[in-house]
């Protein structure tokens, strides 16, 4: 099996990047996307492998980059920027060994979290939806699929929530309003982790009705 096939070292591999963090905000973008694929799969591989502290702290870095991601974007959200930034630089010290051993069994882990998230796609909300695809993404691309597909829809889904935010600084929008998008992105990310599904080793996954 190929280091970039194990679901392991994709996570160490996106930490690695993550700890090159710097305020710029192209670095504020990318170490955020970084640690997210990181904590996916962490939160995934738990019952292999669990640290408490790593995924604290994790969450609590990708919080603060949201914050300050947002405000980069949308241009009216009031906020420190440098203390935000201060306060990652501070934080990523204790994520720096953070790194996740070998495990075995940690493609079939990452295979039956897909099955299950496939299972559960279904007409829903806009902001669950947008997590299950961005999850699935992290999570092919970790097992080395091209990620490229899921990544362009959880992308569109993206700007479909930047425009509202934007929305938001410029007009009288709503910020309840709720947020639609194309139905039949349901059955295209579907059919997109499907085929995924039955390319891996795994049989047992691979019955649908």
């Amino acid at each position: 099996m190929k280091p970039e096939e194990r679901p392991e070292f994709y996570a160490n591999s996106n930490l690695k990047k993550a700890l090159k963090f710097d305020p710029s905000p192209e670095s504020v973008h990318d170490t955020r996307v970084y640690l997210r694929k990181y904590l996916t799969l962490s939160l995934t591989l738990s019952r292999l492998y669990h640290n408490s502290d790593c995924m604290y702290y994790s969450k609590e870095i990708i919080r603060i980059l949201g914050r300050i991601r947002d405000a980069d974007v949308i241009g009216c959200i009031p906020i420190d920027r440098k203390l935000l930034a201060l306060k990652v630089m501070k934080i990523l010290p204790k994520i720096s060994s953070c790194y996740l051993p070998k495990m075995y069994g940690s493609r079939l882990v990452v295979f039956e979290k897909i099955r299950e998230i496939y299972n559960h796609i279904q007409i829903e909300d806009f902001h669950e939806f947008r997590k299950k695809v961005r999850i699935l993404y992290y999570l092919t691309e970790s097992v080395g699929e091209d990620p490229k597909p899921l990544k362009d829809i959880s992308r569109e889904l993206g700007d479909i929530r930047d425009q509202h935010l934007k929305e938001l600084c410029t007009s009288n929008v709503n910020k309840n309003k709720k947020l639609s998008f194309d139905p039949r992105l349901i059955e295209e990310t579907k059919a997109i982790v499907r085929e995924i599904i039955m390319r891996s080793e795994f049989q047992h996954l691979k019955k649908f009705e």
